[in-house]
């Protein structure tokens, strides 16, 4: 078993470890306010590990919920759809260091982008060990599948796939875009996306909550998180 490996393996029995002992230990004596707290710490763990992540969970989760709400979702939906959001990565802990800190996506070869395409089932499996999270494994398990089924048969498809599934992979497909080629052009490949990658209804939504003016009013904290 080379060094990578290894590296690889101790990281996700730490961070696994680590989740159960706060979701068994720390959190039932703590405020739902303190479980997103800590959350967020394992989130910001996963992004100092890969810097150009750095931002990326607290945009992600802060804009689901906005969806969310925009589609109606239940007060304990929405958080538990935040909690999907900064834990939806933590299977990128399996990922080499040098995969993603050393080479870019175009020099991958298909045996790295395969591995990097396994981090949704490696999060999952990790939240199913955490008894307080496992209800969140199916979420963040298909949180990169396509609304059609082009992912493949080992996922649901269209409305069998879990709606905070569907808003995770709007919103996360959407600030990557963001990051990379600016509001406009992204917010034209989710319309092009739409029926394929992405459900419709959510496309249209969430077009709606970015131009409002609810939204507006504070779009410095959805920029600058």
């Amino acid at each position: 078993m080379n060094a990578d490996v290894v590296g690889v393996v101790i990281a996700l029995i730490l961070v696994t470890a680590a989740l159960v002992y706060a979701t068994r230990v720390e959190l039932p004596v703590r405020e739902n306010e303190k479980m997103t707290q800590t959350l967020r710490a394992f989130a910001k763990a996963i992004e100092l590990r890969f810097p150009s992540h750095t931002g990326l969970s607290a945009r992600v989760a802060s804009l689901s919920r906005h969806v969310g709400a925009e589609v109606g979702l239940s007060e304990w939906r929405l958080r538990e759809l935040e909690k999907a959001a900064w834990l939806r990565d933590v299977g990128l802990c399996s990922i080499p260091y040098e995969l993603i800190n050393r080479r870019t996506p175009s020099e991958w070869s298909e045996a790295d982008r395969a591995t990097y395409d396994r981090h949704p089932e490696v999060s999952g499996a990790m939240l199913e060990l955490v008894p307080s999270l496992r209800h969140l494994a199916p979420i963040v398990r298909c949180h990169h599948a396509n609304y059609d089924g082009s992912s493949g048969p080992y996922f649901p498809h269209g409305e069998q796939l879990p709606i905070e599934s569907r808003i995770l992979k709007l919103i996360a497909d959407y600030v990557w875009l963001e990051r990379r080629q600016g509001q406009l052009l992204a917010r034209e490949q989710l319309r092009d996306g739409a029926g394929t990658a992405y459900d419709p209804r959510l496309v249209e939504a969430f077009l709606g909550v970015l131009t409002s003016t609810r939204v507006g009013d504070s779009a410095e904290s959805l920029v600058n998180v």
